[in-house]
């Protein structure tokens, strides 16, 4: 059965920032589109009350709207296969972008005061410095299709013709399997990162070997990342593959030596060989191409070092502003004994160490994200600041034991708290709990948890946005023990 064709105005916004619309009783969601928008669509699932639906053209454009800044913004592709789908509000100022991140805030947190949380009121959004050209870090994959229209594939299928391959760079199409937008230019990157990349683009023809192909798992090259350090300029370029060809890198290398990236400079190039069948990089041992096996970057006046797989904020100058309001929020007055949950590789947590903290301790469950947090503390001579491996749920119970705390930042993933920290952080009830969250929705639910029978009263929360062109959004949470 053909799915039908609905023209439509987008009235709302749902939990995950993507655009709804009223057909009759049902809601439709509709990614990639904004309130005030009136658009023509299809529907592609239907489940019971809620329907969603892909644009197939926009109707009428929303109050404001603006020509998007990237030639590939949208969704879905394009005939020429523009889309990539990695920004959903590029057609919005991105005044109007805060505003609407605010606005999901307030209504996914509407319900809590009746539920028995009163909240104070959410304050103005913290911007990022910079709306385009701030990601630190991008990572791209090789593949050998591209997106055609719907009208093309369905006439190759019905003629039983094969679908057409390539060599493609480029990021997925959301709800694809294998399948790349071909990406020429991507205005998150910052630019000197663009030039590297287009290096790559530019001289891989020279290296020999075919794109992987996720469906039959044959071919070499399979992903491509790239990092820089806003503050110290350093770059770098890690190419994943696997190990059934072996180029030679000179004619790469000796192109990128050439390149002028004004304040930057191309420190790292590295290789490693992932032979899986998972569609990710792989965490696996890497050889030096040229230069360093890591590169360096700054908050405030701690250095990091960052190694291909650590995590680190991607938009730096807005990462240092959050931890600005984590600072301010735990209003360290000097020996506080810190906790810092879901600690990646302690960016937190040392920030804190060196504003003043007397003693803090980060738990994580990523061994090689301990490993650099320990060795950049080293680095940062804070002796005060200690990690350890393993899943939150396990290994809090032993800190608790052995040392209470005073503050308790949790950091956690999309899903939010384990239903298990959320018994344990309420057992515990240190004096003042930071919530540092990623998924409004998720923070919601926790927040009435950690508030339940009037254990903690929430006594500040501010937005901060590192994601610009995006509808995601950190908020940072104080809760105070009443």
């Amino acid at each position: 059965m053909r799915f039908p064709v609905l023209d439509l105005e987008i009235t709302a916004l749902g939990a995950d920032g993507k655009g709804q619309a009223l057909w009759g009783e049902r809601v439709v969601c509709v990614p990639f589109t904004v309130p005030g928008q009136k658009i023509r669509a299809q529907v592609v699932k239907r489940k019971q009350q809620r329907v969603t639906a892909k644009v197939l053209e926009v109707l009428a454009p929303a109050p404001g709207q603006v020509p998007p800044a990237c030639r590939h913004f949208g969704q879905p592709p394009s005939e020429t296969g523009s889309g990539c789908g990695g920004c959903q509000w590029q057609m919005l100022p991105y005044a109007d972008q805060l505003q609407l991140k605010r606005s999901r805030i307030e209504q996914l947190l509407a319900l809590l005061p009746a539920q028995g949380v009163p909240l104070p009121e959410l304050e103005a959004v913290i911007p990022s410095r910079q709306a385009l050209h701030y990601r630190n870090k991008v990572e791209l994959s090789f593949g050998d299709r591209t997106y055609i229209p719907d009208a093309e594939y369905l006439a190759l299928k019905a003629a039983k013709a094969p679908i057409p391959q390539g060599f493609y760079l480029g990021f997925h199409v959301p709800q694809s399997f294998g399948t790349l937008v071909d990406v020429q230019r991507c205005e998150l990157m910052d630019p000197a990162m663009q030039q590297v990349y287009q290096t790559v683009r530019d001289a891989l023809p020279l290296l020999g070997g075919d794109v992987y192909n996720p469906r039959k798992h044959t071919g070499f090259w399979r992903y491509l990342g790239i990092r820089a350090g806003y503050h110290t300029g350093d770059v770098m370029l890690h190419i994943n593959t696997t190990d059934t060809h072996q180029p030679n890198w000179a004619p790469l290398l000796k192109d990128l030596q050439d390149l002028n990236l004004g304040r930057y400079r191309l420190r790292s190039v590295l290789h490693s060989v992932y032979t899986g069948k998972s569609q990710i990089m792989g965490y696996e041992p890497f050889e030096v191409l040229m230069g360093d096996p890591y590169i360096e970057d700054r908050l405030f006046d701690l250095t990091f070092q960052i190694s291909p797989y650590a995590f680190f904020q991607t938009n730096t100058q807005a990462a240092e502003r959050l931890y600005e309001v984590v600072a301010e929020f735990a209003a360290l007055q000097g020996q506080e004994r810190i906790y810092d949950l879901y600690s990646g590789t302690g960016t937190i947590a040392q920030v804190l160490a060196a504003q003043g903290a007397g003693q803090v301790w980060g738990l994580e469950e990523i061994a090689s994200a301990v490993t650099d947090a320990q060795a950049n503390a080293e680095r940062n001579q804070l002796n005060n600041c200690h990690f350890r491996a393993g899943k939150v749920e396990d290994e809090l119970p032993a800190l608790m034991a052995e040392t209470p705390a005073d503050v308790i930042i949790v950091d956690p993933p999309r899903a939010g708290l384990h239903p298990k920290v959320v018994k344990m952080l309420r057992q515990q009830a240190a004096p003042t709990l930071i919530y540092v969250s990623c998924n409004p929705e998720a923070l919601a639910h926790d927040l009435l948890g950690l508030c339940a029978e009037g254990l903690y009263q929430v006594t500040r929360m501010r937005p901060v946005d590192l994601f610009p062109q995006t509808a995601h959004i950190e908020t940072v949470v104080r809760l105070e023990r009443v």
